[in-house]
């Protein structure tokens, strides 16, 4: 079953996001993930939400997820993210 991470999130200032996207990707390159979602303008159809993008992330299964947000290289530059932006992260998976 696949992992996901999932992200909504609004920048509040870029001045560090091409810093934080180089180490997020090589963190997520290392554990096999996938971008597969990066929308900047996302279509909201229920409720209200002022995250102005959503990012989703694959890698082969949940344990891998986990093991990419909790390693040493993303949580390098996690905060630069949480300093920059304010949004809600999730790790989720298919529980069928």
């Amino acid at each position: 079953m696949a992992g996901y991470f999932v992200l909504h999130t609004k920048w509040h200032t870029l001045d560090r996001l091409s810093e934080y996207q180089q180490g997020a990707q090589s963190a997520i390159s290392k554990y096999q993930g996938r971008g597969i979602v990066y929308d900047t303008r996302p279509e909201v159809v229920e409720g209200e939400s002022q995250l102005a993008a959503t990012v989703i992330i694959e890698f082969d299964d949940l344990t891998a997820a986990r093991a990419w947000y909790n390693s040493a290289e993303y949580q390098e530059v996690l905060p630069i993210r949480l300093e920059s932006s304010v949004g809600i992260g999730r790790i989720v998976g298919n529980t069928r």
